[in-house]
């Protein structure tokens, strides 16, 4: 699919060079409206913001058959693509009402399937669907290879018309429609009419661009606090008796908190991985998982003393509070969690002492397997 583009903002930022968490709440925190694209080789991922806000996403493989993902899924994925090296970041604007129009889009199904040029022109295709209120788009394969064209649709009105040439020139709006009319005309095309999904559906799913961003970093947060507690129990307590403690904690508090419950497997915590496949709001998310944390520290200063246990815990915490030090301060964890996230002075261990911090590479592969669809009150 073609995205028509609108004024650019950023173009060809290296995702060498570009943390996409903080372009995306920068965007955020400037009620932009419009896409920012992430393209690689025979890729390309396109999520969609109103007003700071992502609304929907659209991923693009060129394979055979091709792959196309929409949605939730597309925005994890997209996220997850820009922090690779040698792709690019384009940023530009769109009206509301063609992010809109685009969003619905994505979700439509096919009605008129390979009309051809030899049975009607684009014209009176257009005309009908004008007529009609038609929500959707037109999908234009123009003959002998000579490029391909979408025509946008919202309740009847042409919101926005694209041109790409097999060359690869696009061109938009105006002058993008009449370049659609006059080849269509010219050299014959094949025509195929997607319906939008009217249902509420085609947004259901969307992620917000601060809920999606912050909730990633929520759970890294977290999954390295349990991960610097469960090597320190190993440590003084033996392999999987942190495990142990964490499970009956979890079960305790699984009434107050049920997106704890064990049963309902919404929330894991296995093998240094923390996942999260549930909806709840962010503060109790927060709440509960530091309730979680406490608890699980008294339980296990049951058996050891409790003040080398927090050093021991805190000695594998610098690296994260220091990549993870806004969360940290928006979450308030140096006050929820004091004894751990808090400013304590330390004595350094010896380096037979502290089991070996995990590589960076491990470190990232671990976020990419985050799943998340937790909402914010």
């Amino acid at each position: 699919m073609i995205i028509p583009r609108g004024k650019i903002v950023h173009e060809a930022l290296s995702t060498s060079f570009t943390d996409i968490n903080e372009l995306l709440r920068d965007l955020g925190e400037n009620s932009f409206t419009g896409c920012c694209q992430v393209s690689f080789w025979e890729y390309e991922g396109s999520l969609f913001m109103d007003t700071g806000k992502i609304v929907t996403a659209l991923e693009e493989i060129q394979k055979d058959p091709p792959v196309r993902t929409v949605g939730d899924k597309a925005v994890r994925n997209i996220l997850a693509k820009a922090r690779e090296k040698d792709g690019t970041v384009t940023v530009f604007r769109l009206s509301d009402e063609l992010v809109a129009t685009l969003a619905a889009a994505f979700r439509s199904t096919i009605v008129l399937k390979d009309l051809t040029t030899e049975l009607t022109s684009l014209e009176k295709l257009i005309q009908k669907l004008r007529k009609e209120e038609h929500s959707g788009y037109i999908e234009i394969l123009l003959n002998s290879h000579e490029g391909e064209g979408y025509i946008y649709f919202q309740d009847g009105r042409v919101m926005e018309s694209v041109y790409r040439s097999a060359e690869g020139e696009a061109v938009s709006g105006a002058n993008g429609l009449k370049k659609l009319l006059g080849l269509s005309s010219e050299i014959g095309a094949v025509f195929n009419v997607y319906k939008a999904d009217a249902s509420t559906a085609a947004v259901e799913d969307t992620i917000k661009v601060m809920e999606g961003q912050v909730l990633e970093s929520v759970l890294a947060v977290f999954q390295g606090i349990l991960s610097g507690t469960e090597r320190a129990v190993h440590e003084m307590m033996g392999q999987g008796k942190f495990l142990e403690v964490l499970k009956r904690v979890l079960m305790a508090n699984a009434n107050k908190y049920p997106f704890l419950d064990p049963f309902v497997a919404e929330f894991t915590y296995k093998d240094g991985v923390l996942t999260f496949e549930g909806t709840t709001a962010v503060d109790e998310f927060v709440e509960g998982l530091c309730d979680v944390l406490r608890q699980t520290l008294e339980e296990a200063a049951k058996k050891v003393p409790k003040e080398k246990l927090l050093q021991s815990v805190r000695s594998y915490l610098p690296s994260l509070k220091e990549e993870y030090k806004q969360e940290i301060e928006s979450l308030k964890l140096m006050e929820r969690l004091p004894e751990l996230m808090g400013d304590v002075m330390e004595s350094p261990k010896s380096p037979g002492e502290r089991a070996e911090e995990p590589k960076e590479k491990e470190k990232k592969g671990l976020l990419s397997r985050f799943r998340l669809n937790i909402k914010s009150e």
